[in-house]
């Protein structure tokens, strides 16, 4: 018996229709609801503390303030993670073989002197803490062995040392169980910059371990033309597997003096929670 075509196109929209929605049907887990346990977590605080100023006398206000945020004791070198408190890195104590001219071992800090800090850069990984006074090869201090500029421009919060990356203005931290090749987090981190001349071109930004950023800042303008310091830094009740840092826009060099459109930063203090085991 032959079909009515009119039967026929009506039996070819039921087959069609049949099949749109299965593929327009949402693919797994991926595009499911959030639970009610997800949902009810609440997202990460972050309190900051921030300041500029001409000299360390008018800095330190700001420091003691963050140092007291991250809590007490500072400590100092003890391996292993600790319950509480904070790490310090102020450069001063840093020996001359692993200052200006030298380079520092981007690990100085988790292994040498443990803080559980290990510093990276897309530059060779090289990092140098500026030579003090009197030093055996009378390096000029404050960078001067690269750029003799830099004397006049950077200061100093903590006598005498200073810290860069070399090669570029962008450098990482990631922590460790002091000591230890055991990655940690850390809930807070800080920084002292010197010469910060231009609004928006110093940051710090925060990442979890997943890659993900979780904060970030621009460092403020210093107070002065030159040899101003800076003060930058966060808590938070996420956990910070990396911190990445920009200084400036331009990295040092024999040829970038600092001037009306190239902002040349150093950094001297660092100040983080104390590393705990990678959770």
């Amino acid at each position: 018996m032959r079909t009515n075509p009119f039967r026929r196109r009506l039996l070819q929209l039921a087959a069609t229709a049949a099949v749109v929605p299965v593929a327009l049907l949402p693919f797994g887990p991926a595009t499911a609801a959030p639970s009610a346990a997800a949902a009810s977590v609440a997202a990460p605080s972050f309190t900051k503390i921030e300041g500029a100023a001409s000299d360390a006398a008018g800095l330190q206000p700001t420091v003691d303030a963050y140092r007291a945020l991250l809590g007490e004791p500072n400590n100092g070198s003890a391996p292993g993670s600790q319950p509480a408190g904070r790490r310090e890195i102020n450069w001063d104590g840093t020996p001359d073989a692993q200052s200006a001219p030298n380079l520092l071992p981007r690990d100085f800090f988790n292994t040498t002197v443990p803080r559980g800090a290990v510093f990276s850069s897309g530059a060779g990984n090289k990092f140098q803490v500026s030579a003090d006074s009197d030093n055996p090869t009378q390096t000029a201090v404050r960078f001067g062995n690269i750029n003799p500029q830099y004397r006049e421009n950077f200061n100093v919060f903590s006598a005498q040392r200073l810290f860069t990356p070399l090669g570029t203005n962008r450098m990482s931290v990631r922590f460790f169980q002091p000591g230890t090749t055991k990655p940690a987090t850390v809930k807070g981190f800080g920084a002292v910059f010197t010469d910060v001349d231009k609004a928006g071109t110093t940051k710090i930004e925060l990442y979890d371990q997943w890659g993900t950023q979780l904060w970030w800042q621009a460092v403020p303008k210093g107070t002065t033309a030159n040899r101003s310091l800076s003060f930058l830094g966060v808590k938070t009740t996420a956990d910070v597997y990396e911190v990445r840092i920009t200084t400036g826009n331009a990295p040092l060099s024999s040829t970038n003096t600092d001037t009306s459109t190239r902002d040349v930063v150093v950094m001297d203090d660092l100040l983080y929670g104390e590393p705990q085991p990678l959770s």
